[in-house]
């Protein structure tokens, strides 16, 4: 690293040669790594040392299978610089992070075919490794199409991809109901095939990875078939309700686990982070989280949530950069589950959480100018910088012993907007929506915000 000139492939080398030799919080022995496009800018956690481990938990359901807590998510690999969401996947730097996390224990390492090229890049970083030191989940992605002969091509160029006789966690990708169920694996004649090749060693364990209801998972776990797995949507937010898309069927995270705990169904965990809202939490909301756990960052909270239930076999985190990956091996061999009282706090925060929704505008004003003139960031801007204070007022729950507090505060914000560019002015033509980059639905947001103001007269 002298004079702090080291090429890409160097750097990454040199992070993982020197294992814990880069000093936590050291901007000298960083600047390197960052500037390599290795490390992010503002790199700042506690770096796991050289032998730290990440904690396993053993399934006898499963063999006596050792199972990392963490298990790596390959659906969000870094992508080579400068080419955006469509460059190619940077090998290099996933065979460096795959070392990594195989070094530090993590040995589950979950895939699609429905992830882009995942298959066949993780494939070739584990295939550099003893194959018994990993343990390889993949899926039955049959999404567009359920026709027997095109599933057992699917599966087939898994094996290519994945450069391997065998899959140690097979799932059904995504089963969103019954009637999903029955047409993508059942009434195909799917299911005896894939069951047969579970008796062969083909598959070692058969599950699902579900996004459906309380009712419909009910229904699929009293079906005869011998799920040794499932897969669910779990994090603090969701715990006690997980609204589901057009649908108003009862969900929450907390039955959906009861039900396969009760059932001594080991649970792999999706979405611990909600898709990285959990890491990038309002300010005031991760001040609160930090009073609770000060060791830990809004991400390490969610995940150690997540991981504390005794039936979580193990938590999918989709790690996209060396950062990203050292920060959860640093929270999972220091591993502490969360307390009652842990709990009950979290439930407070998923609260506060759910109360003082982001719209994620980040002011481009691509939008602009608005033909009826409203000042769309502006508008967007008043009521994040509230919702940013877990200051945002509920109409329809004014038992809040802050709502006048909040009241008054917001519509003091919102008298700040220049007259007639306000929300009651959006007229819903339509014609910021294909302008915006971040494809928020403004008109729907501005209707909202309009209705909130209205409520509050």
């Amino acid at each position: 690293m002298e004079n702090n000139k080291m090429n890409r492939r160097e750097a990454i080398r040199a992070l993982m040669l020197a294992g814990a030799g880069l000093a936590a919080g050291s901007s000298l022995a960083a600047a390197p790594l960052r500037a390599a496009g290795v490390l992010p800018q503002n790199w700042k956690f506690t770096e796991p040392a050289k032998g730290d481990q990440v904690i396993h938990r053993t399934w006898k359901s499963l063999g006596g299978e050792s199972i990392s807590l963490l298990g790596m998510g390959c659906m969000r690999f870094p992508r080579k610089p400068g080419g955006g969401r469509r460059a190619p996947l940077d090998q290099e730097a996933i065979n460096m992070m795959i070392d990594y996390a195989l070094e530090h224990g993590i040995n589950y390492f979950d895939t699609a075919p429905a992830y882009g090229d995942s298959e066949r890049a993780t494939g070739e970083a584990l295939s550099r490794h003893d194959r018994k030191s990993y343990l390889i989940a993949t899926k039955m992605s049959n999404f567009s199409n359920a026709e027997l002969g095109a599933c057992k091509d699917m599966f087939a160029n898994s094996l290519k991809n994945l450069r391997t006789n065998y899959v140690d966690y097979f799932l059904l990708h995504s089963i969103g109901s019954v009637e999903d169920f029955n047409k993508r694996f059942k009434d195909n004649g799917l299911l005896p095939w894939l069951q047969d090749l579970r008796k062969k060693g083909t598959i070692r364990h058969l599950g699902f990875s579900f996004h459906g209801s309380n009712a419909a998972l009910k229904e699929l776990l009293a079906m005869p078939y011998n799920w040794e797995f499932v897969q669910i949507q779990l994090n603090y937010v969701d715990w006690k309700d997980m609204p589901l898309e057009d649908s108003d069927e009862a969900c929450d995270a907390e039955t959906l686990y009861k039900m396969l705990e009760a059932k001594g169904i080991p649970v792999v965990v999706m979405e611990p982070i909600r898709g990285g809202a959990l890491a990038n939490v309002p300010a005031a909301l991760k001040d609160k989280l930090a009073q609770r756990f000060p060791t830990l960052s809004p991400a390490g909270v969610a995940l150690t949530f997540a991981s504390t239930p005794k039936a979580v076999m193990c938590t999918l985190s989709g790690m996209s950069n060396m950062q990203q990956l050292m920060e959860n091996v640093y929270t999972f061999s220091h591993f502490k589950p969360c307390t009652e009282a842990d709990n009950e706090y979290l439930m407070e925060m998923a609260r506060l959480y759910n109360a003082n929704p982001h719209i994620p505008c980040t002011a481009c004003r691509y939008c602009m100018p608005c033909p009826r003139g409203v000042d769309i960031p502006g508008v967007f801007a008043v009521y994040n910088g509230a919702s940013d204070e877990l200051m945002l007022p509920d109409p329809n729950n004014k038992k809040d012993k802050d709502f006048k507090e909040k009241k008054k505060s917001f519509l003091k914000r919102y008298a700040t907007l220049a007259s007639g560019t306000d929300a009651s002015a959006c007229v819903m033509c339509n014609a910021c929506l294909p302008k915006c980059p971040q494809r928020i639905r403004i008109p729907d947001q501005m209707r909202m915000i309009h209705k909130l103001v209205k409520d509050l007269g």
